[in-house]
């Protein structure tokens, strides 16, 4: 008896210890944007992507498009970059944003993205494919649908949560080739801090694309402020994915 509270009672501290850490963490990442200007830069970044895309769609399908395509996705490719070194950062403030080498480093971690991701991302294109076809025929919906599906999202979930830690392990490494080294990226994906915070950093990563989208339909004040918000929101997110990462890794 005396034993099984024993037990319960330190299993009750270490759920209290992680709650507070995971409270820590949450508060630490949600300040972090406000730590400095880089988050100005992130957010004049996101208001380049929203004009690239709207005057690349206008000038479709005109040869003409290339340009401002092409200056979107230069500009997508620093974000992407600086959003990497943010993941691999300690120090209390964002770092600065150099525009050379978060390009260099977004073009390498939109590399890892598609191999991570592309597989995922054609299976579970096929299977809705094949879905809607089936449906417009007027034919029944195999069951079989159901499972596949469930395992290409499955599939697509773990890509995406493994992306963070073979970024952060490339960029620390700046080399490509550590992304796929089991070594330096499985240890962390198995770890409590890496798992809550991935889940946090996601769920910010898509509360903020609804700013995004709002920068990219609209180009008044709104759009401008929205940017800001967007970029709180994904500054916010890399950071607890970051200390999630660290801790998980580290035990610091």
């Amino acid at each position: 008896m005396g034993n099984g509270s024993v037990v319960k009672s330190e299993s009750t501290t270490e759920n209290e210890r992680s709650s507070r850490t995971s409270r820590k963490m949450l508060v630490d990442a949600l300040k972090y944007p406000t730590r400095g200007t880089p988050a100005l830069g992130v957010a004049g970044i996101v208001v380049a992507i929203a004009i690239g895309y709207r005057y690349t769609v206008a000038f479709v399908p005109s040869v003409a498009a290339l340009v401002p395509g092409t200056a979107t996705m230069i500009a997508f490719a620093v974000l992407v970059g600086y959003l990497s070194h943010v993941l691999v950062d300690d120090d209390r403030a964002p770092p600065p944003l150099k525009v050379g080498a978060s390009l260099r480093s977004g073009f390498k971690s939109l590399g890892i993205s598609v191999v991570f991701l592309a597989i995922p991302l054609v299976l579970m294109f096929t299977t809705v494919s094949s879905f809607v076809e089936a449906g417009s025929d007027g034919g029944e919906i195999p069951a079989v649908f159901m499972v596949s599906s469930t395992a290409m999202l499955f599939l697509f979930l773990v890509s995406v949560y493994a992306l963070p830690a073979a970024v952060v392990a490339a960029t620390k490494a700046s080399t490509m080739r550590a992304a796929f080294d089991r070594e330096q990226v499985f240890p962390a994906l198995r770890e409590l801090p890496y798992v809550t915070a991935w889940i946090t950093g996601f769920t910010l990563f898509v509360i903020g694309l609804v700013p995004v989208s709002i920068t990219i339909g609209s180009a008044d004040v709104a759009g401008l402020l929205s940017s800001l918000f967007g970029a709180y929101l994904v500054l916010a997110g890399s950071r607890i994915i970051a200390t999630g990462y660290r801790r998980a890794t580290t035990n610091s």
